[in-house]
C-alpha cells in the first residue's frame, strides 16, 4: 500500500488535530512576522534619513507619489511571492513557517496544491475576503488610503478583521480545521 493511500485512510486523533492546529498557528504568526519584515525593507535602510524608525514612516502618505505607489505595491509583490509562487513552485504547499512547523497545505483529496488552488486560497479567499492579517491586503488597504479613500480603507479594515476573526472560529468548530480561504480552494493543512 503507497504511502498516500495509507495517509488517506488513517484516522486523525484528537491529538493530531490539536497539534496540526496549533503547529499551523505558530506558522501563521512567523509568515505574518517574515512578511512584514520584508515589506519594511526600503523604509528601513533606505526612507528614514538616518532617524530612528517611526510610527508616520509606514504610512505612505508620508513619502511622494511615485515612492508611495512604489511601497504600495512592493507590499502586494512580496505577499503574493510569498504565499502563492513560494508553496507552489518552490516547497509544495509551504511557506518558510509552515516548513519550520512542519504542516503543509494540501487539496481536500491530499495531493500537492497547483497554481489555480493557490490563487484561489490565497487571493481570492485570504487577501479579498478575508484580509485581516496577510500582508497583501493590508498593502491593498494601504494603497486605497493612499489614493484619498481613507473612510473606505478603515471601513475595508474592520470588515477584514471581523471576517478573519470568524473565519479562524469557523476552523476550529470545522471537522477539517478549514478556515474560509480553504474551503474556497478546496484545501487541507496537514502535518507534513
Amino acid at each position: 500500500m503507497s504511502k498516500k493511500k495509507k495517509q488517506k485512510i488513517k484516522p486523525e486523533t484528537k491529538m493530531d488535530i490539536i497539534e496540526t492546529r496549533v503547529r499551523r498557528c505558530v506558522a501563521m504568526i512567523i509568515d505574518w512576522y517574515i512578511t512584514h519584515m520584508i515589506v519594511v525593507i526600503p523604509i528601513t535602510f533606505y526612507l528614514r534619513d538616518g532617524d530612528y524608525l517611526k510610527p508616520y514612516m509606514f504610512d505612505l502618505s508620508h513619502y511622494s507619489f511615485s515612492i508611495g505607489l512604489f511601497l504600495g505595491l512592493f507590499g502586494i509583490f512580496v505577499g503574493v511571492f510569498y504565499y502563492i509562487v513560494i508553496p507552489t513552485y518552490l516547497w509544495k504547499g509551504q511557506t518558510i513557517g509552515k516548513k519550520i512547523c512542519k504542516v503543509k497545505v494540501v487539496t481536500e483529496e491530499r495531493e500537492d496544491i497547483n497554481l489555480a488552488c493557490m490563487l484561489k486560497r490565497e487571493l481570492i479567499g485570504a487577501t479579498l475576503l478575508e484580509g485581516g492579517i496577510v500582508v497583501t491586503s493590508s498593502y491593498i488597504r494601504k494603497l486605497i488610503e493612499f489614493f484619498g479613500f481613507m473612510q473606505v480603507a478603515q471601513i475595508l479594515q474592520y470588515i477584514a478583521y471581523g471576517l478573519t476573526l470568524i473565519s479562524i472560529i469557523y476552523a476550529y468548530f470545522n471537522k477539517k480545521s478549514q478556515s474560509f480561504h480553504d474551503k474556497i480552494a478546496k484545501t487541507i493543512v496537514i502535518k507534513n
